[in-house]
């Protein structure tokens, strides 16, 4: 019999990844010698036009080289330096509650730097409660979470999977996975169909306990 299974996502799902973005990109205008926004005039560009860090740049006027822009950004926004200004938006205590109600906790994040990312999560102190904690490489022309889920349907009975997402919605989707969606992105999306909505994961671990 199969174990009962959540699946969760890590950036803007249990922690906010938002002002570690904002340093990342700022930190390369500032060596340009540009000036650039605060945090929060940030935030509100990125989360109200949906723009990604190129195309907000873009519309700041701020003159670059996309290409040397793009790949600095790859090399640095993983890097432990930059890791280290996420915070946690999942309470730990939660985590351990639904540990205990025997569900088992699988992670699955986009990350390519695995080394750095699974040293994130127990600088953290949440890797203990995951059964597994599954990095994997982005890809511009596949998602590649569909197929780990397709993979993870044979190991688990999957009651969710928690995400910000609209990419972890389609994965979702696709499989016929109940997924639940947490308003902690970086972008103000509408409620998509087929999922069920929170505000954070805290929200719906509380439904589960």
């Amino acid at each position: 019999m199969k174990d009962n299974c959540i699946i969760v996502d890590l950036d803007d799902t249990l922690i906010s990844t938002h002002f570690r973005q904002y340093r990342c990109i700022s930190d390369y205008v500032i060596q340009t010698g540009n000036a650039f926004i605060d945090f929060d005039t940030y935030f509100e560009i990125r989360r109200s036009n949906h723009f990604t860090n190129t195309r907000l740049l873009e519309s700041l006027h701020i003159k670059m080289d996309r290409q040397h822009f793009n790949a600095w950004y790859l090399a640095n926004i993983e890097s432990e330096k930059y890791l280290a200004l996420d915070t946690l938006i999942v309470d730990k205590q939660l985590l351990a509650a639904v540990v205990q109600k025997e569900f088992k906790l699988v992670l699955l994040s986009l990350r390519n730097d695995h080394q750095n990312s699974r040293q994130q999560i127990r600088n953290l102190g949440i890797e203990p409660f995951f059964t597994e904690a599954i990095f994997i490489h982005h890809d511009q022309h596949a998602n590649p979470k569909t197929d780990r889920l397709k993979e993870l349907q044979g190991s688990y009975n999957i009651m969710a999977f928690c995400g910000d997402a609209v990419s972890d919605y389609e994965a979702a989707k696709v499989l016929n996975i109940n997924f639940v969606q947490v308003k902690t992105s970086l972008y103000r999306l509408p409620d998509l169909e087929h999922a069920v909505q929170f505000n954070t994961i805290n929200q719906y671990f509380l439904t589960i306990l």
